[in-house]
């Protein structure tokens, strides 16, 4: 049972995480780019410029949660992998059947 649980440990973290920088970011990013486009769209229209400013606010906290969800979704860290044992290179490779041991020797 604690398996599991280990693994939702490691997943759940790294998604809420990523969605939260991809909320931040794209909140910043789209409001910024928002503010420019009203700008230089409306010419001084303040009003104007802040529901630009607002929309693509929300347009880029919408792409960032896409972004950070997917993101979170990304294989863990090198060396944080989920593995059924505890050190999996440290075990010697299973020989197939069929193959010929090492010293040659046919198998019977």
């Amino acid at each position: 049972m604690t398996e599991p649980r280990q693994l939702r440990e490691g997943f759940e973290p790294r998604l809420k995480i990523r969605l939260l920088v991809g909320l931040a970011v794209g909140a910043l990013v789209g409001g910024t780019l928002g503010l420019v486009v009203g700008l230089l769209a409306f010419e001084g229209r303040t009003a104007a410029m802040v529901a630009a400013g607002l929309g693509g606010m929300i347009g880029g906290v919408l792409y960032g949660a896409l972004v950070g969800s997917f993101a979170g979704l990304e294989s863990p860290d090198p060396g944080n992998e989920p593995s059924e044992t505890r050190h999996p290179l440290a075990e010697p490779a299973i020989e197939e059947e069929g193959e010929r041991p090492s010293d040659g020797r046919p198998i019977r």
